[in-house]
């Protein structure tokens, strides 16, 4: 998910920095675009129109930039959840790119029989579903905790599925 982890970082860089650029992203036009821009990523990649690569990236990124911009203004200014997320996601999405996906093509027969398993286990905690938990914990923005938390579930779990793509593709 490497245009994730860029809008990650390039969104906290626009924290940090207090841009002029922020208020743009709190219009709720800008925000609505990236909850459109998710959904349509989501749809197209549950029909199989896309590759599972591709439409996780994107659904990622627009729900990334839904969150921005629907959250801050129901949290206080400086708000630590804004600071600290979109590192954590762009550091374990990184993590899972550069540590699994693209090693996976190396991985030893033991090591793909383990991910097979978790894979058949995992099986029943859907990309698709667990997509639309990321939509619903974006909704709840009382629960502070439930878009970060499904959002970390989301990347671990596409992360798994692109490495058995890969294997399988072998």
């Amino acid at each position: 998910m490497p245009i994730f982890i860029l809008l990650c970082l390039l969104l906290e860089v626009l924290i940090q920095t207090q841009s002029p650029y922020l208020p743009l992203m709190l219009n709720e036009t800008v925000w609505m675009a990236g909850v459109v821009v998710a959904c349509g990523f989501l749809l197209a990649g549950c029909l199989k129109k896309i590759a599972s690569s591709v439409w996780h990236d994107g659904f990622a990124s627009g729900v990334l930039w839904a969150w921005y911009g629907y959250w801050e203004p129901l949290f206080s200014k400086g708000s630590p959840i804004f600071d600290g997320f979109p590192v954590y996601f762009a550091a374990l999405s990184g993590w899972m790119w550069l540590a699994f996906i693209n090693k996976s093509h190396r991985f030893d027969e033991a090591s793909q029989d383990a991910l097979r398993y978790l894979q058949n286990y995992l099986v029943r905690f859907d990309t698709c579903w667990l997509a639309g938990l990321v939509l619903i914990g974006l909704a709840l923005p009382d629960h502070y905790l439930s878009y970060p938390l499904a959002m970390t579930f989301f990347i671990v779990r596409s992360a798994f599925q692109r490495c058995m793509e890969i294997i399988d593709s072998q």
